[in-house]
């Protein structure tokens, strides 16, 4: 969590230096990516998570870098940093920014934060099964997997702590999950199946 808090920080603060060092020309494509940014910010800090797809569009839109004649396409928010190749008058290339792709997958798992997910065991195990569901809230996000606590009881033994790696889109949503026990002595893996309730 603490690097998608400094991922958002860093677009508010690049998105609100890019407006003020465009305040005589403000209907531009620029400004309308600093919006954007900014938006999405606002939306992060304010668990408005429906709107994670802005900052992923926020960083596509700043890679392509090109300059050809009297025509400039460069979108890129406070920090101009490029490698481009040039051909006479045409110069295109890449921006910086392409390198916060890598923070993609983060981006994409903060939908599910703060939001309860409910889940069954897509194959059973010894202690999960079909017919019945548990749920649990994301808090947070570390290496790349939700991170949620609950209070879970299989077979007697209370599970409070859950890692949660939800897949690729398919027909049926499924995920990776890991129950730890509260003292830590049993650990349960599994494919299981869910589903998001925005009304957490």
């Amino acid at each position: 969590m603490k690097l998608l808090k400094g991922f958002y920080i860093y677009v508010l603060i690049a998105s609100l230096i890019t407006i003020f060092n465009n305040l005589n020309n403000l209907l531009n494509l620029t400004v309308i990516v600093s919006l954007i940014g900014i938006i999405s910010s606002i939306s992060f800090f304010t668990r408005k998570s429906n709107f994670y797809f802005l900052a992923v569009i926020w960083i596509i839109v700043q890679i392509p870098y090109l300059v050809t004649n009297n025509f400039t396409l460069d979108l890129s928010q406070f920090l101009n940093i490029h490698l481009s190749i040039t051909f006479g008058s045409l110069s295109f290339g890449i921006n910086a920014q392409i390198l916060l792709l890598l923070l993609t997958k983060q981006i994409l798992l903060s939908a599910f934060l703060f939001k309860k997910v409910t889940f069954k065991a897509y194959t059973e195990n010894l202690k999960l099964k079909r017919d019945k569901e548990y749920t649990f809230t994301p808090i947070d996000i570390i290496s790349k997997k939700l991170i949620g606590n609950s209070e879970i009881e299989l077979e007697n033994e209370i599970y409070t702590k859950i890692k949660f790696d939800p897949q690729k889109n398919e027909r049926i949503k499924k995920a990776g999950i890991t129950l730890s026990s509260q003292n830590g002595n049993s650990e349960i893996k599994a494919t299981v199946e869910y589903r998001l309730n925005n009304n957490s």
